[in-house]
């Protein structure tokens, strides 16, 4: 086959969540003798060597600069714009939409894979494109995450004030969008019934994620300190807020009664909040953008998800667990993990209980180990990288065959 990606970010080795995902399926298709394009968005602190890891895996590569426009017509767009809801106009470029008619045209693309929901808009009512199969990998229902803000107490105000006007044109686009394609891929079940919750209609399978065990074990292990770690793209407000709420509700419990835990927040993209917090507590670390994660959870004790906001399995939690590091969670941070609380990790909903079960974790070290080393076996038998992409090319085959 003959594969085009659509990428709001450039996926490469080094690179963590969504984009990890899609920089896996194209080593996998590579690999396995397909000829893969990717027509990607590149922000300027993406490096050469960065590009090298995905370069040499691809047929053609194109990049485009990522849209930055300012903030009056972002104004316009989050609250006054019929045409387009806020989320898709965000990544909206009219050079990336002619682009992309021009590359599928001249390089005869047997199929098309736009990675994340709003990837898709350049799939849909584009002019400039010509017949090809389509394909739209939903990462997260943006619907279903602006419900979640409106729903959920203790949230940041600005996700409610940008949510109530964006959510009356953005059910529409969004699901009109997801029925002009082939096929939706989802990363969940759960993300599967929410779609169809919607749009019975829909052509939806499950893609589940897998991670590189092997890559994730390379380090050696050395003696673990007391930290409790979360990882993940700041960027993202699921992730600010499930930070936030861990820091407000959470981590006073647990310096009172352990003043010499640390909490290590790493990942790129910190809001002001969460730097401030990293500033003024000194208990707690707020890395930014790291090279590797792999030190971090090699010396942490404990890996936290709190997550409350968004969808789609969380590739950090795997990643945690199959490099035998205990998590705790929300219900939400395990949805597609085929996990089970108290065996292979500890799932807590309330402060009290996600307090307490951090705390066994730290106090009791073969609770730890235990659980650790039952994770990594779920994630060898359940959640390995070649499961989920050979999943993806088998999809794609039954697409272009027809």
């Amino acid at each position: 086959m003959k594969i085009l990606f659509l990428s709001n970010k450039l996926p490469h080795a080094g690179i963590i969540g969504g984009q990890r995902i899609i920089y896996q399926r194209i080593r996998y298709l590579a690999k396995a003798g397909h000829q893969v394009g990717l027509a990607s968005f590149i922000s300027p602190e993406v490096t050469d060597s960065q590009i090298e890891t995905v370069k040499p895996k691809l047929s053609a590569l194109h990049v485009f600069p990522r849209p930055n426009r300012n903030l009056a017509i972002r104004m316009f767009h989050d609250y006054l714009s019929p045409q387009r809801p806020a989320l898709f106009w965000k990544q909206y470029s009219k050079e990336m939409m002619k682009g992309v008619g021009d590359i599928v045209e001249k390089e005869n693309y047997d199929i098309v894979v736009a990675e994340f929901s709003e990837m898709g808009q350049y799939l849909y009512k584009n002019p400039f494109l010509s017949a090809v199969r389509r394909v739209i990998s939903c990462h997260r229902c943006l619907t279903t995450s602006f419900e979640q803000y409106s729903r959920l107490s203790g949230v940041a105000w600005w996700p409610h004030l940008k949510s109530a006007p964006q959510a009356r044109n953005l059910q529409r686009y969004e699901f009109n969008m997801y029925r002009s394609a082939d096929r939706v891929l989802v990363l969940t079940p759960q993300d599967r019934f929410a779609l169809q919750n919607y749009a019975q209609d829909l052509a939806v399978s499950v893609v589940p994620a897998g991670v590189d065990i092997a890559h994730l074990q390379e380090h050696p292990p050395i003696p673990k300190e007391p930290i409790v770690l979360h990882t993940g793209y700041m960027g993202d407000p699921a992730n600010d807020d499930g930070v936030e709420w861990f820091y407000q509700n959470i981590w006073p419990r647990l310096r009172a009664r352990h003043p010499e835990i640390k909490f290590y927040v790493a990942g790129a993209d910190p809001s002001r909040r969460i730097k401030k917090i990293g500033r003024t507590d000194p208990g707690v670390i707020v890395t930014g953008k790291v090279k590797d994660l792999r030190p971090y959870r090699n010396r942490a004790r404990v890996f936290v998800s709190p997550a409350r906001l968004g969808s789609g399995v969380r590739t950090k939690t795997l990643e945690a667990m199959a490099s035998g590091l205990p998590v705790v969670s929300t219900s939400l941070g395990m949805d597609g993990i085929q996990a089970q609380t108290g065996v292979n990790c500890l799932v807590a909903d309330t402060p009290a209980l996600f307090a307490q079960s951090v705390e066994w974790l730290l106090e009791d070290r073969s609770l730890g180990a235990r659980i650790a080393r039952n994770a990594r076996t779920l994630i060898q038998q359940k959640h390995s990288l070649e499961s989920g992409v050979q999943r993806f090319e088998q999809i794609l085959k039954s697409i272009v065959e027809g």
